[in-house]
């Protein structure tokens, strides 16, 4: 299925498998062109314009190649949005992995940020971000958790920086 968010002007169409619908947040098993599971997108329900279910025969070649993979769709460990108000759903999100991708689509449509969640302070978060390089950032950024409209976990770019970035300075 494709998850259009026309309310979010540049943001991008969503492909996966829904694996978990909370009151304001929906995990979605993200999927690439070429059909393979590349981590999860937690978006916010209120963004979402549609969902666009994909034809019978795709639908049928993607489950066979997700299966012939031993891939099925399934949401990461420890997270859940269907308990909680949407402060704990985020910060579920947001501590599910040492690596996270925040985006603010309605503030920056056509950025992103990834990097470490560092702490909270009410209604903020702290990011250590690292560069597309796997460089980590001197400073760290701060965002409210109003302004996130998504969060993605794991997949293959989050998944490199982790692996081959540098060290994280302590």
């Amino acid at each position: 299925m494709s998850v259009p968010r026309a309310r979010l002007k540049k943001s991008e169409t969503i492909d996966g498998y829904v694996v978990e619908v909370g009151e304001h947040w929906v995990v979605v098993a993200a999927t690439s062109h070429v059909v393979y599971l590349d981590g999860w997108e937690v978006l916010r329900i209120r963004d979402i314009s549609e969902v666009e279910v994909a034809g019978k025969q795709a639908r049928r070649y993607s489950d066979r190649a997700l299966a012939s993979l031993g891939t099925p769709p399934s949401k990461p460990t420890g997270l859940s949005v269907s308990h909680g108000g949407r402060k704990e759903v985020l910060r579920s999100a947001l501590e599910s992995a040492p690596i996270v991708s925040v985006h603010s689509e309605k503030k920056y449509p056509d950025s992103l940020w990834v990097g470490r969640v560092l702490g909270y302070r009410g209604e903020k978060f702290g990011l250590q971000p690292i560069d597309s390089n796997g460089v980590w950032e001197e400073h760290d950024r701060s965002f409210t958790l109003a302004e996130i409209s998504r969060v993605t976990i794991g997949g293959r770019y989050n998944d490199a920086l982790q692996k081959f970035g540098d060290p994280r300075p302590e």
